[in-house]
């Protein structure tokens, strides 16, 4: 027989270990067992009170490139529009486009910096 504190001092040094090559081994979990993985971690991470690891490319983004959601021939369409004087939840809702996307593309010149504002 072994010694409860022995089998203590096992228990606590017991670790799970997650597996070398972890991207495929999630590809072999069910759709359950997928969604059971997300909602432990991000329980685990609210009880750390951590936040979501993010991206780093994300946060190097330069600001030019969030302006290029639009091509050029949408910019055009949506600044005519707008100088015709239509209204710019209009525009968003005619071409398809979110009102954010025409709010940038309104306050931007056609070299792709924004505009002076007066």
């Amino acid at each position: 027989m072994s010694k409860p504190t022995d089998e203590a001092a096992v228990v606590s040094t017991l670790r799970h270990v997650l597996p070398k090559d972890l991207p495929n081994a999630i590809k072999h979990l069910s759709d359950e067992e997928l969604d059971r993985l997300i909602m432990a971690a991000l329980a685990e991470l609210r009880r750390r009170r951590r936040r979501l690891p993010m991206d780093k490319t994300a946060t190097k983004m330069s600001p030019g490139l969030a302006k290029a959601s639009l091509t050029r021939g949408q910019l055009n369409a949506v600044r005519a529009a707008f100088k015709a004087g239509v209204t710019a939840s209009r525009i968003a809702r005619q071409f398809g486009l979110s009102q954010s996307d025409v709010r940038k593309a309104l306050v931007t010149d056609h070299s792709g910096e924004e505009a002076p504002t007066a």
